[in-house]
C-alpha cells in the first residue's frame, strides 16, 4: 500500500502544488482582471466536467470496479458521456451574454475523458500521472505567457487544455486497451437516468467549493471574488488530492480496515493543513499565495478548518456509494450544498469579505460530515477516527513549541512540520504498508 501511495502522492501532489504556485505567480505578475478571467475559465471547465460526469461517472466507477466483462459497459458509458457533451454544446449560446460560455463548444473533448476507468480498473498510478499532466502543462503555459504576453493569457490557457486533454485521452485508451473514441448514441443517455441521485451529489459537491465562483460575483465585490478564487482553488485542489487517494482503493473500500487507513491518511493531511494555518499562518500564506493575501488570514484559517472537517470521515462517502445508499447520500449532500450557498448569500448582507465565504464552507462541510455519520458509520468507527485525530494532533506540540520561541518564518515552519511528518511516518509506516487486516 505504502509504495503505491507514495507514487500516487508524488504525481498528484506535485501537479496540485504546481497549479497553486502557478496561480501565485499569475497573481503577482498579472492583474486582478486576468486572474478573474482564469477563474472564469477554470470554473466553467470544472462545471462541464461535473455536468458530463453527473452521477454516471460515480456509478461507473462502482460498477466497473466490480464487473468482470467491463469493456463493453465502459463503451456504453463513454457513448453516453459524449452524447450528453454534444447536447451541452448548445449552452455555448450563452456566449452572447458571457463570452466564456463559448467554452461549452469543447464539452465533447471532456466527455471523451475516461480517467475514472483507470481508478476503477486498478490503474491508479496511471490516473495520477494523467492528473499531473493535466495540471503541469496548462499552468506552465500561463506562467510563461503572463510575464511576456499577458494579453494571450486566456487563449493560451484554453489551447493548452485542449492539447493536454487530447493527448491524455489517447493515452487512457491505450492503457485500458479500448477503442480510442466511443460512437455517441443518444439511446445510451438512459444510463444517466439510473444515476440521477449521484448526479445531484456531484453538482452539490461542486458547489461546496469552486462552484461558488459562478454566483458570488453577484453578491460580493471584485476584490472579495479574487481572494475567494485563490483560496477556493487551493481548497478544491486539496479535496481533489484526497479523492484521488480514495479512488486508488475504491475496489477495497467495502472493507472497514481499508476505509479506516485511508481516512487516517486524510486526517494527517487535514491536521497538517489546519495546523499550518493556525500555527504559522504568515509563512503558509506567503508560501502558497503571496504576501498580498496576508490581510486575509482569517479567511484562510477558516478554509483550513473546513478542509480538516472534510478529511475526517471521507471514506464514508465512498462506502455510501459502494453500499448503494444513493438516496440518503444525495439528500445529505444536497442539504450541505444548500447550507453553503444560502449562508454565503446571507452573510454577504452583513460582511462583505472573503471570511463570509469560508464560514459558509465550514457550515456546509460540518453538515455533510454529520449526514455521512448518520448513514454510514457506527459508534466504534467514529471512536477510531477521533482517537487517531487525538493521537496525531498531540504531535502538533512540536510546531507549537517552535512557534512559541521562534518567529513565524518559512525555515521554522518547514523544519517543525518536517519533524512532525517524519514522526508520523515512523509511527505509522508499517500500518500503511498493507491493505490486509492487522
Amino acid at each position: 500500500m505504502l509504495k503505491k501511495l507514495t507514487i500516487i502522492a508524488f504525481f498528484t501532489g506535485a501537479g496540485q502544488l504546481f497549479s497553486i504556485l502557478a496561480l501565485k505567480w499569475v497573481s503577482q505578475h498579472g492583474s486582478a482582471e486576468q486572474l478573474k478571467a482564469i477563474s472564469q475559465v477554470d470554473s466553467i471547465v470544472l462545471l462541464m466536467l461535473n455536468l458530463v460526469g453527473l452521477g454516471l461517472q460515480s456509478a461507473a466507477m462502482r460498477d466497473l470496479a466490480l464487473a468482470v466483462d467491463w469493456k463493453e459497459q465502459y463503451q456504453h458509458i463513454q457513448s453516453a458521456r459524449i452524447a450528453l457533451a454534444l447536447l451541452l454544446c448548445g449552452l455555448s449560446v450563452i456566449g452572447f451574454l458571457n463570452p466564456y460560455y463559448l467554452l461549452f463548444l469543447g464539452a465533447p473533448l471532456l466527455g471523451w475523458n475516461g480517467d475514472y476507468a483507470l481508478y476503477a480498473r486498478g490503474f491508479p498510478i496511471a490516473g495520477s500521472i494523467t492528473s499531473f499532466l493535466r495540471l503541469i502543462i496548462p499552468f506552465s503555459a500561463i506562467m510563461l505567457v503572463v510575464r511576456y504576453h499577458p494579453e494571450w493569457l486566456v487563449s493560451v490557457y484554453v489551447c493548452s487544455l485542449i492539447f493536454t486533454y487530447s493527448i491524455t485521452n489517447l493515452g487512457i485508451s491505450r492503457i485500458l486497451g479500448t477503442p480510442v473514441v466511443a460512437i455517441p448514441r443518444f439511446k445510451h443517455l438512459g444510463l444517466y437516468l439510473k444515476s440521477v441521485p449521484l448526479g445531484i451529489v456531484v453538482l452539490s459537491l461542486y458547489f461546496i467549493g469552486q462552484g461558488l465562483i459562478l454566483f458570488i460575483p453577484y453578491f460580493y465585490n471584485n476584490t472579495v471574488v479574487a481572494v475567494a478564487f485563490v483560496g477556493l482553488k487551493f481548497y478544491v485542489v486539496y479535496k481533489g488530492a484526497l479523492r484521488i487517494i480514495h479512488q486508488a482503493f475504491i475496489k477495497e473500500m467495502l472493507n472497514e480496515v481499508v476505509c479506516l487507513k485511508v481516512d487516517q491518511l486524510s486526517v494527517i493531511a487535514g491536521i497538517t493543513f489546519a495546523g499550518s494555518m493556525l500555527i504559522f499562518p504568515e509563512s503558509f500564506i506567503r508560501l502558497f499565495f503571496g504576501p498580498k493575501y496576508l490581510p486575509e488570514k482569517e479567511f484562510f484559517v477558516f478554509l483550513a478548518v473546513a478542509a480538516f472537517v472534510y478529511s475526517l470521515f471521507l471514506s464514508m462517502s465512498t462506502k455510501s456509494m459502494l453500499s448503494k445508499k444513493d438516496r440518503e447520500y444525495t439528500i445529505i449532500t444536497a442539504m450541505a450544498a444548500g447550507i453553503t450557498i444560502v449562508s454565503s448569500i446571507l452573510l454577504s448582507l452583513f460582511w462583505q469579505n472573503a471570511l463570509s465565504i469560508a464560514i459558509s464552507l465550514c457550515l456546509g462541510e460540518i453538515a455533510w460530515a454529520i449526514g455521512l455519520l448518520k448513514i454510514s458509520s457506527t459508534a466504534s468507527q467514529i471512536r477510531n477516527r477521533i482517537s487517531f485525530v487525538l493521537q496525531t494532533g498531540i504531535l502538533l506540540v512540536i510546531p507549537v513549541a517552535v512557534r512559541h520561541f521562534c518567529p513565524d518564518s518559512l525555515p521554522f515552519y518547514a523544519s517543525s512540520f518536517g519533524v512532525f511528518l517524519l514522526l508520523l511516518l515512523l509511527l505509522h509506516y508499517r500500518k500503511f504498508q498493507t491493505l490486509t487486516h492487522q
